[in-house]
């Protein structure tokens, strides 16, 4: 089993249920434990698991925070690979930069930071076409500092016209709908080519594993609103300024076993919702998990997790939450570490178009795709893949690990790297990073989406934070929070 698994039962359980929450005023319920809370926190990604600690040592309220899996972190992944005396695999979030004083967060934990991305091997990588199998002789990649100049001027435009003030690090100043910028709503490639800074694409391509979660079929159509939430105006100073990115010394997963302990019982993990009664007073919830079933009354509730509509379901939704959720559509994204004996050591096979020998500056693949096989250097057997695919729910681990397969056996029959001898691959950790982006069409924006779904913030004492509102970085996404925490205690 894998460093982190859901309690996959009660999700189950929790996707299928459709009783009233009126139930939970039934004397059935009396037989459960209560628990009372200020606040009740449900995901425990690096949102909900930052806004735990926050309201508790620094605000001052009684929490219980909620999280399906057995462990906390969201899209933090490290696996202690126990064939190289528990050395660190990071195959989820690589690095912290600063974004105002969110590192200090880290701080408290008595953590030591170091700098550049999680530890890997030196790599050497081999370029290849995964839909042929076939390697890309005389592919040369695009120039670095070209991309490098890019992003620099893809950075200035969004300052000058101060769209960079309307998106980190949430959405709290985008103009309303149809007063928001057009140029956010044009596809990143009509938005590229309209202001000549094309050239930064490959590289935030790249970074951003090949799109928010691949909502769209094609790279180039993502709304650009939409990918800077994966590629923020914060993120680009990273690569032009002295700002410095770093990893936590024995691994990213450090930080939220620290605040499990810091937060002790006031954290259920392997818990699922599985029904719920909001009202304008608070909040009561039924969560089932390892520990038993419990009731949970509180006065405010934060939603930390993606508000997918198979996630929403245990949630007593309203006509206007339900019309504002019914829209998004998403794709989904995963990470993985994986291990057969074709692969290389200390080789990254990495996946590109045939037609990137003749045009390096459009490195963009087709759906669905595993972007890379990252070896983690001679060492080790390990590789990492990023993985994207729609629709949301038929792209799961099975389907992603179908995708990899095939291009293992493309590349052996091509002679790229050596026969399979029918052996599959092994999927050694899973981890589900979930839909990226909002969703929704440019068209929707217009329409007041994004005005719809703030609006939501503090109706039926519910609040809402995390990457599917605001932007995808863990530090962003904690100062994200310092706002949405402030307005819930003005609320109080």
């Amino acid at each position: 089993m894998g460093a982190k698994s859901a309690y996959k039962g009660l999700v189950a359980l929790a996707a299928a249920q459709t009783a009233s929450a009126g139930l939970l005023d039934s004397g059935i319920f009396k037989f459960f434990d209560t628990v009372t809370r200020d606040v009740v926190i449900v995901g425990g990604g690096a949102a909900g698991s930052h806004a735990a600690i926050r309201l508790k040592e620094d605000h001052g309220k009684s929490v219980v925070l909620i999280e399906r899996e057995d462990i906390l972190g969201g899209h933090v992944d490290t696996y202690y690979d126990p064939k190289a005396n528990g050395a660190v695999r990071e195959y989820g979030v690589q690095c912290y930069f600063p974004y105002e004083d969110a590192m200090d967060f880290i701080d408290r934990f008595n953590l030591t930071v170091a700098p550049g991305l999680g530890p890997r091997g030196a790599t050497t990588p081999k370029y290849v076409d995964f839909q042929s199998g076939k390697e890309l002789n005389g592919y040369v990649p695009p120039d670095f500092g070209a991309q490098i100049g890019g992003i620099v001027e893809f950075y200035n435009v969004l300052t000058s016209k101060g769209y960079d003030k309307m998106v980190e690090p949430g959405f709290w100043n985008l103009p309303t709908g149809p007063n928001i910028p057009e140029d956010l709503l044009l596809p990143i490639g009509e938005f590229a080519k309209k202001y000549n800074v094309s050239t930064a694409l490959p590289r935030m391509y790249e970074s951003t594993g090949g799109g928010p979660a691949s909502q769209q079929d094609d790279f180039l159509n993502i709304m650009t609103l939409t990918f800077l939430q994966s590629f923020s105006p914060s993120w680009m100073k990273v690569f032009f300024t002295d700002i410095g990115y770093y990893h936590i010394e024995g691994g990213n997963q450090q930080l939220y076993n620290k605040i499990a302990a810091r937060l002790g019982n006031d954290v259920m993990t392997n818990t699922v919702v599985l029904m719920s009664e909001r009202t304008s007073t608070g909040v009561t919830l039924l969560v089932s998990g390892l520990k038993g079933t419990k009731i949970i009354k509180a006065k405010k509730l934060l939603m930390a997790i993606p508000p997918t509509r198979e996630n929403l379901v245990p949630f007593d939704l309203n006509a206007e939450e339900t019309a504002i959720f019914a829209k998004p559509k998403y794709g989904r994204y995963g990470t993985a570490l994986v291990s057969h004996p074709s692969l290389p050591k200390g080789t990254d096979l990495m996946n590109l178009p045939a037609s990137a020998v003749a045009d390096p500056w459009s490195p963009f693949l087709d759906l669905p795709h595993i972007l890379s096989f990252s070896s983690y250097g001679n060492d080790t057997d390990l590789f990492s893949i990023g993985t994207s695919g729609n629709p949301y729910l038929l792209y799961g681990q099975l389907a992603s690990t179908g995708v990899a397969q095939v291009a293992l056996q493309k590349m052996a029959l091509q002679g790229t790297i050596p026969a399979l001898k029918g052996k599959l691959i092994e999927v050694v950790e899973w981890s589900d990073h979930g839909p990226g982006g909002f969703g929704v069409t440019a068209q929707d924006m217009r329409n007041g989406w994004m005005d719809k779904m703030y609006g939501l913030q503090g109706k039926r004492s519910t609040w809402y934070t995390g990457n599917a509102i605001a932007i995808d970085f863990s530090t962003t996404l904690w100062k994200m929070n310092d706002e949405v925490i402030k307005r819930m205690l003005a609320s109080w």
